[in-house]
């Protein structure tokens, strides 16, 4: 990861606790609006942020399978869905899909990019999930990719000058 985005999550973790604070109490309103203003934010964060000189998710949170990725990467590569599963993944938490076993992500290059990226899950295409509907709602994970994301904190701090 570059310096300047190291800066950048350094000043997400040195604020965390007031972010956390400022999304919970925005995730309780409910601002018209919002989800357009949020999804203009993410245009300008991603335009500053690339994620080929990150990659930061891919080393720390790794993305959630569902079947359908799971049935998607295995066709196009040939792999036996049952031989990936229990090569790669475990069942997630909430038991609706599946986890990496093991990070980084072993779909990640030396070069920080992606050998599957036409074929990345639903979860790796939305990460951090700001150019979702009803954002507001899910500010406090916001909150949380913030501290792996700079694109999140970038987009975290507009949102708290917007406010």
């Amino acid at each position: 990861m570059i310096p300047e985005y190291e800066a950048i999550l350094a000043r997400s973790a040195a604020g965390h606790e007031e972010i956390l604070k400022k999304m919970r109490h925005l995730s309780k309103l409910n601002k018209s609006g919002f989800d357009k203003m949020i999804h203009g934010f993410h245009d300008e964060a991603f335009a500053e942020i690339d994620c080929t000189k990150c990659a930061n998710c891919c080393r720390n949170l790794g993305p959630r399978f569902r079947e359908t990725d799971v049935k998607l990467l295995c066709k196009a590569t040939g792999e036996n869905p049952k031989v990936f599963k229990a090569k790669y993944l475990k069942a997630d938490e909430e038991g609706i899909g599946y986890v990496l076993k093991t990070l980084p992500c072993p779909f990640q290059n030396d070069d920080l990019t992606c050998s599957e990226y036409e074929l990345r899950t639903l979860s790796c295409v939305e990460f951090p999930h700001t150019r979702e509907k009803n954002v507001q709602k899910h500010l406090v994970r916001l909150a949380h990719n913030s501290l792996v994301c700079p694109a999140a904190f970038l987009i975290i701090e507009r949102i708290m000058k917007a406010q």
